[in-house]
């Protein structure tokens, strides 16, 4: 074997395992927050998640899900990470690929093969460990299948590059118009690759570029693949009807081969079958309920007629870029896009996870053309931009691509993105110089996933009159990282091999060190890997199963639990469904209850919500004019505040609200309703004051009252109910949005111990207090000032001082020592609060506020000298203070 194939397999087989080893080493070891959770549990149940469904994901991660090892919620997030380390196999593939085309690899020496291949696999191994690639290969996303596929696509047009003139290449060009639409299934990035390829195949065979009539049958076919992303009608239709019009116009078939199902297909269209979705018909397609019907008995033959055209036309020995060629083309997308016809024939089952209800055409076309967020075309919207391009573009938070690309392989220690970023250049030269039919098509696929995705994206910075993007879209970047990746390969590999010609040129044994350099260059990766790793690692991170199980495990039997968005209800999904964790809780997203199909779901599946009105009345339900006004829900007095207002000054109640206040009343109290407390007040229909606090929950009670507590109920709770795995590991990443939510424990245990030390229980405020502060949720001075008042009033004043100490020392606030001398005042030791407020100046002696408290006490105690004397000492640490010399000259007049 020579040594340039051995060194491919052998770099390839180590790009596979290293990025592995470490994925699984770094993997969720149970669901994660965001989407992870609904994807699990879609997988599990083959459920239908959110718009568009990615039913690709869903079905191989049901394959996933029956792995003789690890839990289910592991079994799924860990296909994230073989798609992830497959996916950096075929970067590394494509960028040796791109070096060597059309050249005899057989006879590369060693030095020469190393260059290449360890300029590779080092530019995949940087993908591998960088930022928002390795995030999401560890938990249940869809990006990493995506990016497989998109890498895939490039992988084989490169092989169709080099073997275009041998006979049969055309199939390299048929899988990859499979794949393209056979990816849609798990994201729309595949589309991003039909343009670029497009470009590289009429730049490659000239027999192509010089045909017009091809060429604009390319174009159709491009508009009929992005008109899927606006409507499926184009798609659906449009295929098909190319196909038959192209075999019609060229003589290949018989016009009257289609005259039957021409025929029937017509009077579908005109006159439609009323199906048991009770909607009329689309011509020749799944009609109404999906059910066989007359309706998709017509459109079957009317299909398989079609097929037997396409092998009656390729029957013959047809050359290449003959019409038949492109019309396998275009039936190929098709079979590719038939994936999605997964989610209709399951969500007819009715599956308790079935998003949109696209059991019939309407609301399945709704749900591939993603309506349930919102009419506005993206391509409208781009020339009216929601943030400023510096922001976009730059380093906007949420949303800037320089913000995302910097930090992608970054290190705290020097600006170690200057690397790739020149890398990355030199790659984009170097390939023009070697081959420019695939540097076009990297090129192009770069900037369209880059610049293109800023200007498409149109993310908003908050500066519009639009909200800010409310999470971190680096996500949406990460085929333009992977192409960096690709691009940063054929860089190293190129300076490499420069290098070893400069070696060379200079009389040195440069087969020798261009053999070292290339092994030298692999350790750039340790550099994003051991930066990252901290930050990546999701090892014994239970938090987010355990934030789900606290929520569930509040309620009581059989309740009604109101969600507000993503994080506190695919987590509870993934339990109920997946761990069969208290299915007897219904769960109500309150995002989701804007919408009709909702709404009927939770009327008609078990658990069932007490909902009465009709189906009709549920499709008629919108928004409502509304002025906040008194009513009775429930038999409670409650006011309901309108949810907005509307540009003439009326104000408005959503959907949701309409139906929390009906859910509430025609419940008659039968069964318990709680709100989770990641529900903001805006969100509670006025219910606000009739709530009481439960932990993690509040419950809807008949007592009106403002911050209402069931003490023992939450005391239970928090103490012998809820799990907390993982969050006293200091070691432990939390991300920002984890923090945020752990917040909701702080607030709780808070809120606990205020109100047991409002009510003299001091010895039980402290025990919530010291029970709170070992799970270290949040490390500030806040909690810790509070914990000394309740020393201090406990009479231990021991306690209480080192906490003021530590306070003073680490946190920089003289609180506690101002708490613990107003305790002492308060239980008549005047020389101990005096004694300890100098003991704190002197240790600290740069703290006006204690000044300031000393000055008071003196001033109480009627020691105008010692008063004027305290002042002095705070004006020489801060002279210019505006409240000191104030207080000063009304003391001196």
């Amino acid at each position: 074997m020579n040594p340039f194939r051995l060194l491919y397999i052998v770099c390839g087989i180590a790009g596979f395992l290293a990025s592995l080893v470490v994925y699984v080493k770094t993997i969720a070891p149970t669901v994660p927050f965001w989407d992870g959770g609904e994807f699990i549990a879609a997988s599990y149940i083959l459920g239908v998640p959110h718009p568009p469904g990615s039913p690709l994901y869903i079905l191989l991660g049901r394959l996933f899900s029956v792995l003789p090892f690890g839990n289910i919620a592991w079994q799924v997030n860990f296909s994230s990470c073989l798609f992830s380390a497959l996916t950096i196999v075929t970067v590394y593939a494509v960028a040796v690929k791109a070096m060597t085309l059309g050249r005899d690899t057989a006879k590369y020496a060693w030095g020469e093969a190393l260059t290449i291949h360890c300029g590779a696999l080092a530019g995949a191994l940087m993908l591998a460990f960088s930022d928002t690639f390795w995030f999401n290969a560890v938990e249940a996303e869809v990006y990493a299948l995506s990016m497989l596929n998109i890498a895939a696509c490039t992988l084989l047009l490169l092989v169709w590059i080099e073997r275009h003139e041998q006979a049969g290449s055309e199939r390299y060009l048929f899988l990859i118009a499979y794949l393209i639409f056979l990816g849609i299934a798990a994201h729309m990035f595949s589309l991003l690759v039909a343009p670029a390829v497009f470009l590289c195949v009429i730049w490659t065979d000239r027999s192509v570029g010089g045909n017009a009539k091809i060429i604009a049958l390319f174009g159709i076919m491009g508009l009929i693949m992005t008109s899927v992303v606006a409507s499926i009608y184009p798609f659906l239709i449009g295929m098909p009807l190319t196909i038959l019009g192209l075999m019609i116009f060229k003589g290949r078939i018989p016009w009257t081969y289609f005259l039957a199902p021409i025929v029937l297909a017509v009077l579908v269209m005109f006159f439609g079958v009323e199906g048991a979705g009770g909607y009329n018909a689309k011509p020749g397609l799944a009609i109404g309920g999906f059910e066989v019907t007359i309706g998709t008995l017509m459109g079957t033959l009317f299909l398989t007629c079609l097929a037997l055209a396409l092998i009656s036309a390729t029957s013959e020995d047809a050359t290449r870029y003959r019409w038949q060629f492109w019309a396998i083309i275009l039936a190929l997308g098709l079979a590719g896009y038939s994936v999605n016809f997964y989610v209709p024939i399951r969500a007819a089952q009715q599956p308790i996870i079935n998003e949109n209800d696209p059991s019939n055409w309407k609301n399945f076309e709704g749900f591939l053309e993603r309506k349930q967020y919102g009419q506005e075309s993206m391509l409208a919207s781009m020339f009216e931009r929601k943030g400023s391009l510096s922001s976009q573009f730059g380093d906007g938070e949420h949303i800037g691509f320089w913000r995302f690309f910097s930090r992608q392989f970054s290190h705290p220690e020097f600006p170690f993105w200057v690397f790739p970023v020149l890398l990355l250049g030199l790659g984009l030269i170097a390939h023009w110089d070697r081959d420019r039919r695939s540097a076009l098509f990297l090129t192009a696929m770069f900037i369209i996933c880059s610049i293109g995705l800023v200007l498409y994206m149109n993310f908003s910075d908050g500066t519009r009159g639009i909200q800010r993007e409310v999470r971190e879209r680096d996500y949406f970047f990460t085929p333009a990282f992977v192409y960096a990746a690709i691009l940063m390969g054929i860089g190293l590999s190129a300076l490499l091999s420069q290098l070893k010609d400069w070696v060379q040129q200079m009389k040195l044994p440069g087969e020798k060190l261009a053999m070292g350099g290339a092994l030298l260059s692999l350790t750039l990766p340790i550099i994003p890997l051991t930066y990252h790793y901290p930050t990546h690692t999701r090892e014994g991170n239970f938090i987010p199963y355990d934030y789900g199980y606290n929520i569930l495990q509040s309620c009581d039997k059989d309740a009604i639990l109101f969600t507000n968005g993503d994080n506190d209800t695919f987590t509870l999904w993934f339990l109920q469904e997946v761990e069969g964790i208290r299915k007897d809780v219904r769960v109500v997203n309150l995002s989701l209850l804007n919408t009709d199909w909702y709404i009927k779901q939770l009327k008609n599946l078990e658990p069932k919500v007490p909902i009465s009105f009709s189906d009709r009345e549920i499709e008629q339900l919108g928004v409502r004019l509304w002025e906040d006004k008194q009513m009775t829900v429930g038999g409670l007095s409650i006011v309901v505040p309108k949810a907005g207002q509307l540009p003439d000054g009326r104000g408005y109640l959503r959907v949701q609200d309409q139906m929390v206040i009906h859910i509430v009343d025609t419940n008659k109290w039968k069964r318990p309703v709680y709100f989770a407390v990641t529900v903001s007040d805006d969100n509670k229909a006025g219910l606000r004051e009739f709530l009481s606090m439960e932990g993690m929950v509040f419950r809807v009670t008949q007592n009106q009252g403002r911050n209402q507590m069931d003490l023992d109920r939450t005391h239970k709770n928090l103490w012998t109910v809820y799990k907390y795995r993982g969050i006293a590991d200091t070691t432990m990443y939390k991300d920002a949005q984890t923090t945020n939510l752990l917040r909701n424990y702080a607030a709780a245990f808070q809120q606990l111990a205020v109100l047991r030390w409002e009510r003299g229980e001091v010895e039980q405020a402290i025990r919530e207090m010291e029970k709170y502060l070992t799970l270290k949720i949040t490390d500030g001075p806040f909690e810790r000032t509070i914990l000394a008042q309740f020393y201090a009033d406990a009479k231990q004043y021991d306690k209480s001082a080192q906490i003021a100490e530590d306070l003073a020392k680490n946190f920089g606030t003289f609180d506690g020592y101002i708490g613990l001398t107003d305790a002492y005042r308060k239980d008549g030791l005047e020389s101990k609060a005096f004694e300890t407020i100098e003991k704190g100046l002197a240790a600290h002696p740069r703290y006006p506020k204690g000044y300031e408290h000393l000055a008071r006490m003196y001033f109480l105690k009627g020691d105008t000298t010692k008063v004027l004397e305290t002042l002095e000492r705070w004006r020489a640490i801060a002279p210019n203070d505006s409240n000191l010399l104030r207080t000063l000259a009304e003391l001196r007049r």
